[in-house]
């Protein structure tokens, strides 16, 4: 088979962006660990294959397959959501993961992919307008997991696994009465839902509000990510040159501070081109979801768009002290096996959908 052949239907605005996030991740997450864990960028480099590798396959397979088994899909997610509860793995004070051996997975980040393909199928199915009986089973389908999550605990994720469902009862017609009623229901439950959240979740919210109030303790992420980033100035102090990280001053700096040791080491410049690849992947995505006819497409294409766009930017933005620190991975450059394969096999059937859509044009026009 040639290989232009093979890549036929494939965007490469979408395609290329992607590999090149997998491989720019691996690369600082080297420069980011080899003075702490000499091995670590060695798994990145296996996850991004396996990443690459779904971005090679999954296309070629119709999407519709996927989203007419995700109910089954969707029920061995939540039984995985349950079992963190019984046999999962406490790391740092969060029961998050299921331990197999050399690694463990985070079935909560899982779940990000498979809701956009079960809200796709709940959405799409019959070709009917959203109704009252499709919004309560989507509410009810997010809510479960939603839940879940939030026990491990995980505010973070679960946030994220409400993004592009939300965004995808909205392209769907959502009745805007329903949505302003969401809003205000989230308004005035704000009080109680502060009073459930857990002591660090409040002290990470009171930090982002006034970091130097606590500049030692639940402010020094914040703090120390700012002055990693400022410290790289335009041009960055160059490639495994950054103190910050080097010196034990930035915590996380291979996972959720990924971008703090992208901006010492590189830059603002390359920041911004960072930057730059994550709004032309969401834009192109949506592009995609504009034009593809199938509902079910559709919804697949603004619900990962969406996922990826509001991840990205939360995860930058809390770096940089314009949100809260609230424990997500930057998409495709964080270190993890969890993130970096839900996020390939998103974009993996953002391909699929963009092929199908492709072939059927061809083949009817």
């Amino acid at each position: 088979m040639k290989v232009g052949r093979f890549f036929s239907g494939y965007d490469i605005y979408i395609f290329l962006p992607v590999v090149f996030l997998i491989i720019w991740g691996i690369l600082n997450i080297y420069s980011a660990t080899i003075h702490e864990y000499k091995n670590l960028y060695l798994k990145q480099a296996l996850y991004g294959i396996v990443g690459i590798g779904i971005l090679f396959i999954f296309p070629r397979i119709d999407y519709r397959k996927v989203v007419n088994i995700s109910p089954f899909i969707y029920i061995i997610g939540i039984l995985s959501l349950v079992a963190v509860i019984f046999a999962g793995t406490t790391i740092l004070g969060a029961k998050r993961w299921i331990s197999l051996g050399l690694f463990t997975i985070q079935p909560s980040e899982f779940m990000k992919f498979v809701l956009i393909i079960t809200t796709a199928y709940i959405l799409g199915s019959r070709k009917e307008n959203i109704n009252t009986k499709k919004t309560l089973i989507t509410v009810l389908t997010v809510g479960v997991p939603f839940f879940l999550t939030m026990k491990q605990p995980d505010l973070g994720t679960a946030i994220t696994l409400l993004i592009p469902v939300a965004v995808m009862l909205f392209v769907g017609g959502l009745n805007k009465k329903v949505i302003y009623g969401v809003i205000l229901i989230g308004i005035l439950s704000s009080p109680f839902i502060w009073d459930h959240l857990k002591d660090y979740q409040k002290k990470r919210i009171i930090a982002f509000i006034n970091p130097e109030a606590d500049p030692f303790k639940s402010a020094y992420h914040i703090l120390q990510s700012k002055i990693a980033i400022g410290s790289g100035q335009i041009t960055g102090k160059g490639f495994l040159q950054g103190t910050q990280s080097k010196l034990f001053f930035l915590p996380e700096q291979h996972t959720d501070f990924i971008f703090a040791t992208i901006g010492e080491e590189w830059g603002f410049i390359f920041s911004s081109f960072i930057l730059t690849l994550y709004l032309i992947l969401g834009l192109r995505i949506f592009y995609w979801g504009i034009k593809v006819k199938d509902p079910e497409g559709k919804y697949i294409c603004f619900g990962a768009g969406s996922l990826i766009l509001t991840q990205a930017f939360i995860n930058i933005a809390m770096t940089i002290g314009l949100a809260p620190v609230v424990g997500i991975t930057l998409p495709f450059l964080s270190y993890g096996g969890s993130s970096m394969i839900t996020f390939s096999l998103i974009a993996g059937i953002v391909l699929s959908v963009i092929r199908i859509h492709k072939s059927q044009k061809l083949y009817f026009g």
